[in-house]
């Protein structure tokens, strides 16, 4: 069985929701057991909160989880951040950010913003670009070998993000850690092809997501094979990798209820892996399924030297 790295999972917002939820759990989609099944030798666990007064709060639990998470010798974990108000209010002193922020280090990747706006820019529910506080936030990361997450970004702001790079001369990598194709299934939270060539050109990844409404509607081999097909045709090999985006659906965050059912049967839990390797063997190399599987994300680990 192949080895299995995936750029992003929900395990710590399901964590901090209740005292009794466990590492453990099943209905969290990506626990414990349904790694070992799956395959999974490296997880991205994002903290995640979706904007709103003290949201910042829960984001700190779950940092403080991720730090005392106790999990098999066989697993590795890096930290991550979908959605900036994790660790910042709206109201808070940007000076904050940057003491919390030192505190979470190492982070794989930070994403700005979920699908709403706030202080740092425009979610990908909106066409709102990038706020001086997301720049702020831009200049600090530069350097530290912490991505920027386009994968929840409005279309304006993930160009004035990689426009801001360009003229400030900053060091960070765009990534798109669980977003899917536009020109395949043609959602918001999909990447246009211009947006996903210029984050392979800029020697980033893009995770494959899970999610039913981001992969189309013709069925979960149709639809993924769809999508592995399209970055072949890209030429994104060396720039793609799993982000499949597990969470437990019965507690999903108010207002995801279009996304409903939110995985195919079969391809809804991380002990999938196998069984989506097997669908697309007939399509890759063994060198080719082997870096979507694992070695694009694990490369990408390693050569963030602080993680």
């Amino acid at each position: 069985m192949l080895k299995v790295a995936n750029c992003h999972c929900d395990l710590l917002s399901y964590l901090e929701q209740s005292s009794t939820h466990t590492p453990y759990d099943l209905r969290c989609r990506t626990a414990i057991p349904q790694w070992e099944q799956g395959g999974v030798v490296l997880e991205t666990l994002v903290t995640f909160v979706r904007t709103s007064p003290g949201c910042s709060k829960s984001g700190l639990r779950q940092f403080e989880i991720f730090k005392t998470l106790k999990l098999p010798s066989t697993l590795r974990a890096v930290l991550a951040v979908e959605n900036g108000s994790c660790f910042l209010d709206e109201e808070e002193a940007l000076d904050l950010a940057f003491t919390r922020l030192e505190a979470w280090a190492p982070l794989l990747y930070i994403s700005l913003t979920w699908n709403d706006a706030n202080r740092f820019g425009g979610g990908n529910a909106t066409d709102i670009g990038l706020k001086t506080d997301g720049q702020e936030i831009l200049k600090w990361m530069s350097g530290k070998k912490i991505a920027i997450d386009l994968s929840h970004t409005s279309d304006r702001l993930a160009y004035d993000i990689l426009n801001f790079i360009d003229a400030k001369k900053l060091d960070i990598t765009p990534i798109a850690s669980h977003s899917n194709f536009r020109s395949i299934c043609p959602h918001e939270r999909n990447l246009p092809d211009e947006l996903a060539l210029e984050i392979g050109r800029r020697h980033g990844l893009i995770g494959l997501n899970f999610v039913r409404k981001f992969l189309g509607s013709k069925g979960a081999t149709n639809d993924l094979v769809a999508h592995v097909e399209h970055a072949a045709a890209l030429n994104l090999f060396d720039h793609f990798c799993f982000g499949a985006d597990f969470f437990d659906d019965s507690l999903a965050t108010p207002g995801l209820e279009h996304l409903k059912p939110f995985f195919y049967p079969g391809y809804d839990d991380a002990s999938c892996y196998p069984k989506v390797i097997n669908l697309l063997q007939p399509l890759l190399t063994p060198e080719q399924l082997e870096k979507i599987a694992y070695s694009n994300l694990s490369n990408f680990v390693n050569n963030a030297s602080s993680i």
